[in-house]
């Protein structure tokens, strides 16, 4: 089976696809990804076959301020989640369209995967008539106030359109976060949960050797992600909040700030400016960070209590919000909030067990969801019946 990932050049994206990829490459399948020029040595040093497709970026910015035609669409009167899937939809999917219509014709798929705030790739699907599935992240992307960008879009390209849009996602959706994770939304029928352990070594594989000295006391790691994170206020602010406490705080700046200028640091204050969660997250005791899906994903995985502090993606507030309403952390919703504020919410998820304990019933809950086997089992009867998988058990609140 010849299965094709299309996705944004975007690192956070990546990492979501990839367990998902490796556990088909380990079940004998063909992979590929197809995404921007420049971010082929990241999928080709994880070991994964690169077709340049679509807008080109590196991955490491914050990709609305790069994004052809977004300044028209910022000025839209509609919450940011919603403005940026018409920024998606008009600005990036025609040009991934183009290229994977001429990508079909040497590589072609029996089945496609898609990045699910990449929307060139279900047009290409319904040209074709492919099966496809899509990767859920902490919320599910439907076409909910995007009907008319993507209608425009159906039409560009000779697809009639779908005033209910029946045809979007209407295959396979795969989630990976436990079943105690539901937001309310239309989440579709097709929808199937699997243990989707995180991925994030794609741009380092080790860890600092400082780790193994780090003195007897509450390790607190905070990031901003990889794309949202050009904020210089909010690092200053952690350092501020965290630096007179008696526990040891990991901060990660990302591939484009340079951990220098923050010097000089209190003693228990280390800054990076990229480790793998996976590998960092088991020495700690609290986690801070911006909402995005695979941070949370490493955060549930390991049991940690959260404070999400959320930037500019749209999933990022609702992420926060459904944290705090399961108790598993603290949200901080001020665009650049306050040291005393950060301090305060780091101490109430150190301080009461209670925070811990309900990450930890998280954690829990993935041992009892089906492996990736199972999931790469779904894309080969999706591949084969080419029929929807719908999913009885699949509770939507």
């Amino acid at each position: 089976m010849k299965v094709l990932f299309i996705m944004h050049p975007l690192i956070g994206h990546f990492h979501a696809m990839v367990p998902l990829a490796q556990a088909l490459v380990d079940h004998g399948h063909d992979v590929a990804f197809a995404t921007g020029e420049r971010f082929g040595p990241i999928v080709k040093r994880v070991g994964f076959d690169h077709f340049p497709c679509g807008w080109d970026s590196l991955g490491v910015r914050n990709i609305f301020t790069e994004l052809p035609g977004w300044p028209p669409v910022a000025v839209r009167e509609a919450p940011p989640g919603i403005q940026q899937l018409w920024a998606f939809i008009q600005a990036y999917a025609p040009g991934m369209v183009d290229d994977l219509i001429n990508l079909m014709q040497v590589w072609k798929p029996d089945v496609i995967v898609r990045d699910p705030a990449e929307f060139g790739s279900y047009i290409t699907a319904e040209l074709f008539d492919l099966p496809y599935a899509s990767i859920d992240w902490a919320i599910y992307i439907s076409t909910y106030g995007c009907t008319e960008p993507l209608n425009a879009l159906r039409r560009r390209y000779g697809l009639p359109d779908d005033q209910d849009f029946d045809s979007f996602d209407r295959y396979l959706v795969l989630n990976g976060l436990p079943p105690s994770w539901q937001i309310m939304g239309d989440v579709p029928p097709v929808t199937h949960r699997f243990r989707m352990p995180p991925f994030d070594q794609s741009v380092a594989q080790e860890l600092p050797p400082w780790v193994d000295t780090l003195p007897d006391q509450p390790t607190v790691y905070a990031t901003l992600g990889t794309t949202f994170n050009q904020k210089l206020d909010l690092f200053q602010a952690l350092i501020a909040a965290l630096g007179t406490e008696a526990f040891n705080t990991i901060i990660t700046v990302g591939k484009h700030i340079d951990p220098a200028q923050f010097h000089p640091l209190p003693p228990q204050v280390k800054i990076e400016q990229y480790i793998p969660q996976t590998l960092i997250l088991p020495y700690c005791d609290a986690f801070i960070f911006h909402g995005g899906y695979n941070s949370l994903l490493s955060a549930l995985w390991h049991g940690l209590p959260m404070v999400v502090m959320p930037l500019e993606a749209g999933d990022q507030q609702p992420t926060a919000q459904q944290c705090a309403d399961l108790g598993v952390g603290v949200s901080v919703e001020e665009s650049t909030p306050q040291p005393e504020t950060i301090r305060s919410a780091i101490k109430t998820v150190l301080d009461q067990s209670t925070y811990r304990q309900r990450a930890q019933q998280l954690q829990r809950e993935f041992e009892d969801l089906p492996p990736l086997s199972e999931a790469v089992l779904r894309l080969e009867t999706l591949a084969k019946n080419r029929e929807p998988q719908p999913n009885a058990q699949f509770h939507t609140p």
